[in-house]
This record gives structure tokens, sequence and C-alpha cells, in this order.
């Protein structure tokens, strides 16, 4: 049964028609948020992976490494002294790779996820399932769990690239899939998980180079679950119903966009707030005692006089200095001493 065909004759809810509609509001920003965010990008992405490994390690409840000992091999790449401590480094060689591929849009399939699984729990600690799927219908073959697996994958990677059907949509098909196929012999849920992630950058979420996936993941976790159960009763037989996980998925996603847009806010008034400090400290150490603003422009070039003036008026009201004069090349007397 291809759960992918499904959405040929699918009929959007109104909630989730809205919902998509502002998701793809919310995509159309990410360029802005990425020029905006630019000169931290470097810091900022190595917190998301910082948080993604932490989150990771909660959702497969290892709780027995010390919050101390964690932040050692998450931010300091100590060197792992047990096999628990080694998924911790396992975790973060998995999402450094992720993000790469996926700003490679490169697909992938049952083999790329194994290979994720091994270096995360250690070789050989992961293999595919050797289960069948077996149909009421007699006459009906039975197909390995992984060959049903990979045709999934097929399908998602061809429907994406075609842009046959919306590919949050195709994602969260996917997603439901692999939880019920079950691909692996152990360790699918992480596995299930990190798909997802992967699935949500090849659909140009961008937010999640700057919010941890894992983190917003973490939270809403419980009622993913509780949507892929009831939209997967009686799989074998039924289409999925995928509405419910859907919904949250794209309330992930606003979340997601939500954080992003405070994180840029944040940045630009700390920015603008320590660019402020800079003139000032201009003012009271290198300004002699009468000055123009073109002597303070020959030290911050790049200072809007919006920026300029602001400050101006604020040491003025402050008492710090006084204005001699008015227009562009009026001159400022400093009332204290440097």
């Amino acid at each position: 049964m291809d759960n992918f065909e499904v959405l040929n004759h699918y009929s959007i809810p109104s909630d989730i028609l809205m919902d998509m509609l502002s998701t793809y509001k919310l995509l159309g920003k990410s360029d802005a948020y990425k020029n905006q965010l630019l000169e931290q990008e470097s810091y900022i992405q190595n917190e998301v992976l910082e948080k993604d490994t932490f989150y990771a390690i909660k959702l497969l409840k290892i709780d027995n490494i010390s919050d101390n000992r964690l932040r050692l091999l998450i931010a300091k790449n100590s060197l792992p002294k047990n096999k628990q401590e080694e998924v911790v480094i396992g975790l973060k060689k998995v999402f450094v790779r992720l993000h790469y591929n996926a700003k490679r849009h490169l697909s992938f399939n049952g083999s790329d996820l194994l290979d994720y699984l091994n270096t995360i729990f250690g070789k050989k600690s992961t293999t595919f399932s050797k289960d069948v799927l077996t149909k009421n219908d007699r006459k009906v073959k039975p197909i390995s769990i992984r060959l049903s697996f990979e045709r999934v994958l097929e399908n998602y990677h061809l429907y994406r690239l075609e842009n046959k059907f919306e590919p949050i949509f195709l994602s969260v098909i996917t997603f439901m899939e692999m939880i019920n196929l079950q691909p692996y012999s152990n360790n699918n849920e992480i596995a299930s998980v990190l798909s997802l992630y992967y699935m949500m950058l090849l659909s140009e979420v961008y937010a999640f180079e700057y919010i941890s996936f894992m983190e917003l993941y973490f939270t809403f976790r419980k009622d993913i679950e509780e949507a892929v159960a009831k939209g997967s009763l009686n799989y074998f037989t039924n289409y999925l119903q995928t509405s419910d996980t859907v919904r949250l998925v794209f309330k992930l996603i606003g979340e997601a966009y939500n954080q992003l847009d405070g994180l840029s806010k944040n940045l630009y008034f700390a920015k603008r707030a320590y660019k402020s400090y800079e003139i000032e400290e201009t003012i009271y150490k290198k300004m002699p005692k009468y000055f123009t603003k073109d002597d303070i422009r020959r030290f911050h070039p790049d200072a809007s006089d919006s920026t300029i003036n602001r400050i101006l008026f604020k040491l003025r009201d402050e008492q710090i200095i006084m204005p001699l004069g008015k227009g562009r090349s009026a001159r400022w007397m400093k009332l204290i001493h440097d």
C-alpha cells in the first residue's frame, strides 16, 4: 500500500491549510534571517550542534552521565571513558554529518541511516530487520521489511525531486512509515527522529540551522507519538491518517521560527547596544573638547546618522556634552574631563 498516493485525493483540512500557508510565509524569511545572523552564524550553529546532542541523549534516556561530564563531552570534546560516553560523541558526529549532507541536498537510503546508528552505538550494534511483511491475501508474495522501507525512501525522494507533493507532508508520511515498519534490529526511534530532522532540512526549513530541532522534538515528543499511534491504527490494511501528525510538525516548525525571530532580534539589539557603547567610548576617550559628527565618523565610518544622533542626544540629556550651533556642521563640547 503506497501511502504517498493518498495525497492525490487528500483534501487538506482548512486549519492545516492555514498552518501550511503561515509556514511558507516564514520559510520566505529565511534569507533575511541568514543575513542578519551571518556574523554570529558559526557560533550559533555550534550551539545548535551541542543542544541537538544534549536532547538526543535525553531522548535515549541516558541519565547516568553527570551534567558536568556531559558538558565536557559535548562542548569540550573530552575523550569518552565508556560505551555510553561514546554514544554522546557518536551523536555529535552524526549531527555534523547530517547538516553537511543536507546543505548539499544529498538523498539518503536505509544504509545511510544504518551507518548513522552504528556511528552512534558502535559498529554492528544495529542491523537491518530480517522480518517480512505478510499479506492477508495468500496470493501476494511476502516482502522483506528492509525492501519495503527502501521503496518508501525511494518514493519519498522521487516525489520530492519531482515536486509532486508538498515536501513536509512527504516527510511526515515517511516518518510514520518508518515508525511502523521498524526497519532495524533496534534503535528505530532515534533513527526515525534523525530521518525526520534530515527531511526538514531537505524541505528547506532553514530555521533548524539556528534552532535546535532535537530540543523542539523533545518538547513535542509525547504529542507526536500519540498522533502517530492514532494515525497508524490498522497500518497493514488501511492508509495512514496523517493529519494530526502534520498539524504538530507545522506547529513545531512555527515554534522554531518564533525562536529564530527572537534570536535575531536579541542579536540585533545586542549589536546595536555594543555599537552605541563603542561610540560613547570614542566620545569619552578620543574626542577633543570640541568635536563634530564628522570627527566621530572617522572612527566609526559604518555608523548611521541616526545612530550617532541618538548617542549625541543621549549624552546631551545626561549633561555630558552640549551642542554649539545647529545642523550637520554643529560642533559639540564635552562638559566632563577625559
